[in-house]
């Protein structure tokens, strides 16, 4: 009986613990193999997933950084959306995910919680979302300067 009191004890402390923070993200490949295909080694790796709570929807963000040949091959194997738009970008990623390199020969303007990325048109992601168990088959891959590849997407 005491154990079972113990028990429930701790049940009722692990729902009070705080939530996994949102804005953690990855330094490290992990399981990300398993979300989306990697079509080349990237150097460095950051990234997270977001899951909305009570539907089946989520995203994906990663940024990552390719030697510039491997990058070079990803964005000429890569499809172009049928209509040529300047990408944008949340301001958590622009401020808080993208390195001096990565920024380099960026012109970008602030737009509210944006940043528009003049001259950087997104590419359809094919190539990363070759996975047969992922639900994040949808979005886009952003080339930036330095070998970096920003891949954003989302399950439906």
């Amino acid at each position: 009986m005491i154990t079972l009191l113990l028990l429930a004890g701790c049940d009722n402390n692990m729902s009070t613990l705080p939530e996994k923070s949102e804005t953690k993200f990855h330094t490290e490949i992990g399981v990300l193999n398993k979300l989306i295909s990697l079509p080349k080694d990237p150097i460095t790796v950051k990234w997270k997933v977001n899951e909305s709570r009570g539907s089946e929807t989520g995203s994906l963000r990663a940024l990552l950084k390719f030697k510039e040949e491997d990058q070079a091959s990803i964005v000429n194997d890569s499809l172009s959306f049928d209509k040529e738009i300047n990408d944008t970008v949340s301001a958590e990623i622009y401020e808080g995910w993208l390195t001096a390199d990565a920024k380099a020969g960026l012109e970008a303007t602030k737009e509210g919680e944006r940043y528009t990325l003049n001259g950087v048109f997104s590419l359809q992601p094919d190539l990363f979302t070759k996975t047969e168990l992922s639900p994040y088959v949808n979005g886009s891959i952003t080339p930036l300067s330095g070998g970096y590849i920003l891949v954003s997407l989302y399950s439906m």
